[in-house]
């Protein structure tokens, strides 16, 4: 083998060294590195939606007399602060800072609903629960699917499940009323869809108070 056919020998495999690393260097910028702007902005609302859901458990549990409204509103406490570490860590090792703030709707919902006491409080409270959870469910259901980065795709996964329970049990809560509501209002048209026959039937009157003279003749006749 001459020395210029080594040479190129040589040269092939280090250029194709070169090519494997940067191949590998680029999968590793891509995962470690800073995120699309998609999964960037999912993080960022996730954070927005963790203020809000705490806001809501604290307003409940200062407010709320319900037993069912109290362990509901612990519940999304406890979850959403832990829930809430794992996003932190996640931003922090992403280089995407968070907002500390719930969104502008949100805080006009709270202050809302602090206006609100005794059942319409619970019933409010949970309607909102309701909504809220609804929204981020279709959120994070999105971004679990679409995500460009594993590890905000695990994240957004990972928290659906208690999501979704919390959505049913917020559900559960929201029906009782709804189904009072309904039921009143069925009584309500049932008394009012025939008033007619609600009526007494008319009392028949005396023998013979209104009778015609002819026709008082031909009883009279009939005794007789």
């Amino acid at each position: 083998m001459s020395k210029r056919h080594g040479y190129k020998t040589l040269a092939a495999a280090l250029l194709f060294a070169a090519s494997g690393f940067a191949l590998a260097y680029a999968d590793t910028s891509t995962s470690n590195g800073k995120l699309s702007d998609s999964d960037s902005t999912f993080l960022q609302q996730a954070a927005q939606n963790g203020v809000a859901v705490t806001q809501l458990g604290q307003m409940a549990l200062n407010k709320s007399s319900d037993p069912k409204v109290k362990q509901l509103a612990q519940q999304l406490v406890d979850d959403q602060n832990k829930t809430n570490d794992q996003l932190k860590s996640l931003a922090q090792a992403k280089q995407v800072t968070l907002p500390t703030d719930a969104t502008s709707d949100a805080q006009k919902q709270n202050k809302k609903l602090q206006g609100e006491s005794g059942s319409a409080f619970d019933e409010a409270w949970s309607k909102a629960v309701v909504s809220d959870h609804q929204k981020a469910v279709k959120t994070f259901t999105q971004e679990g699917k679409d995500a460009k980065d594993a590890d905000v795709k695990k994240f957004a996964q990972g928290a659906l499940p208690g999501m979704n329970e919390h959505l049913k049990s917020a559900q559960a809560i929201a029906a009782i009323p709804a189904a009072r509501d309904d039921a009143m209002s069925t009584a309500m048209k049932a008394s009012t869809s025939s008033p007619m026959e609600a009526m007494p039937a008319a009392m028949p009157t005396a023998s013979g108070a209104n009778d015609t003279p002819a026709e008082a003749g031909a009883a009279a006749d009939i005794k007789h």
